[in-house]
């Protein structure tokens, strides 16, 4: 598995909000091009490393299919090490990443790459360590659907065809289109809500997003907009969808989603969420002191001004804590 920590693009609207600067100055930018790239680069060089001088696969990849792979440990308390050829993999690949990496990637600031559930090779730039918080931006959105899927299994969503209207219902306001009210959590999931995209570098509209920062109720204005599209027809990629669902798994656990994720998903993980920063995020843009704390803190997840955590971007956890969820 390959993990890669690096800037947000320069469209997406949830991995770097408006007036939510990186510490890391303007390389922290980068465009949907880039991104593609390092995806594909990164990846190219991987295969690679699993791949003998003579072209064939050094991996036990065909058994794999055959009986599912044993594990002797889950990286609970800490990941364990291992040198790349002990799990199969060329070390003299893996070792070009020391200087491919702040060579044509100047953006990233960590590379981790686990085999096996083994830490096989991990390195850090722009004066990043194990112990700083990366900011993991649309990644968010994988822990709040995994948490989801927790409160499906502990009973507080009886299913995912509940809609809108069921669960919350305090939220709406009087004159919510019936169809929103219709909205089901799987579509919610599956961004299929019929809500318009507010993200620009997929094809929505950044003003969406930028409006809602400057209400006092984000879940209300949420559930006061107009489906663009009939729900559950097609697809928008909009970060309103995974916020409401960060407010449904607060409001059926009755608790809020970081003490749920502390108990369910990050407690049996082993990632340490104790300090945790929790800003409410009461205006916007966040002033100055607020961004510096939120880039110092090795755990933090913003709240909006109701107290819900965001569900769609800005959890910050350290890299080997976020590659226990890859």
């Amino acid at each position: 598995m390959l993990q890669t920590i690096g800037g947000a693009r320069s469209g997406d609207r949830r991995g770097c909000p408006s007036g939510w600067t990186s510490a890391a100055g303007p390389t922290a930018e980068a465009s949907p091009t880039w991104i593609r790239l390092l995806v594909v680069g990164l990846g190219c060089v991987l295969a690679a490393a699993c791949t003998g001088t003579d072209g064939q696969e050094t991996t036990a990849t065909s058994r794999a299919s055959a009986a599912p792979t044993q594990r002797d440990y889950w990286p609970t308390a800490g990941w364990r090490t291992a040198a790349p050829d002990e799990q199969g993999m060329d070390p003299a690949v893996l070792d070009d990443l020391d200087t491919i990496v702040p060579d044509s990637y100047p953006q990233v600031r960590s590379v981790l790459v686990v085999r096996h559930g083994y830490l096989v090779y991990e390195r850090y730039w722009q004066g990043a360590t194990a112990g700083d918080g990366q900011s993991s931006f649309s990644v968010t959105k994988s822990f709040l659907s995994a948490l989801v899927g927790i409160a499906l299994g502990d009973g507080h969503l009886r299913s995912l065809d509940q809609t809108v209207e069921e669960l919350l219902a305090p939220h709406l306001p009087p004159d919510a289109d019936p169809r929103l009210r219709r909205v089901t959590v799987a579509q919610l999931l599956a961004m299929t809500s019929g809500l318009a995209g507010d993200d620009s570098s997929l094809g929505g509209d950044d003003r969406i997003w930028d409006r809602m920062l400057q209400r006092r109720d984000w879940v209300r204005h949420i559930l006061g907009r107009r489906p663009e599209t009939t729900p559950g027809e097609s697809f928008a990629y909009s970060g309103a969808n995974s916020h409401l669902l960060s407010a449904m798994v607060a409001d059926t656990t009755g608790q809020s989603t970081l003490a749920y994720a502390r108990a369910k998903l990050f407690g049996p993980l082993g990632i340490g969420t104790d300090n945790a920063l929790e800003q409410v995020l009461r205006r916007w843009p966040p002033t100055p002191a607020q961004v510096a704390a939120y880039e110092r803190a090795p755990v933090a997840w913003p709240r909006d001004p109701q107290g819900y955590h965001l569900g769609d971007s800005l959890l910050r956890l350290p890299a080997r804590d976020l590659a226990k969820l890859g």
